[in-house]
């Protein structure tokens, strides 16, 4: 009887112990799969405002660089050249994270308004005009950014 005795002793123990093991392997598994979903949570949020920042100041700076030339002889202009250095620090914050695909159209808007600084300044009539009849400057931009954003929710 006593090796019936130690048999069940054992038992008792190994079970406690694949217990022990299986509770502490799913608390891991589990911690493991939150903290991903965390950051994962938190690197969209970061690319959502760093998105956002880049469309409001690009937008801002692409109606200026419409109605002023770099040649114009305006205080103003002084304020929004300031916001252009904003927004390539804003474009080189970008480049840090942000797909290939999103850098590129991030720096097509750059292109264009550098491009539209140095033409002939529009009327509010001439922008009008031009926004009929061309394409959203900054729609490429975000329609990228939408598509990565929807990439990285998948992976939660």
């Amino acid at each position: 009887m006593g090796g019936v005795e130690i048999s069940n002793g054992l038992a008792a123990i190994m079970g406690a112990l694949v217990g022990g093991l299986a509770s502490l392997a799913s608390t891991w598994v589990s911690e493991r799969t939150r903290h991903k979903r965390d950051l994962l949570q938190r690197e969209i949020s970061k690319r959502e405002t760093t998105y956002s920042d880049f469309i409001q100041h690009a937008s801002k700076l692409y109606v200026t660089s419409a109605t002023h030339n770099l040649n114009d002889d305006d205080a103003s202009l002084d304020s929004e050249l300031e916001g252009a250095v904003s927004l390539y620090g804003i474009a080189s914050r970008i480049r840090l994270f942000a797909s290939d695909r999103v850098i590129k159209e991030a720096e097509a808007v750059l292109d264009r308004i550098l491009i539209q600084f140095g033409a002939e300044n529009l009327s509010v009539e001439q922008l009008r005009e031009k926004k009929l009849n061309e394409s959203d400057p900054l729609k490429a931009f975000s329609v990228s950014c939408r598509g990565e954003l929807k990439e990285i929710h998948r992976v939660i």
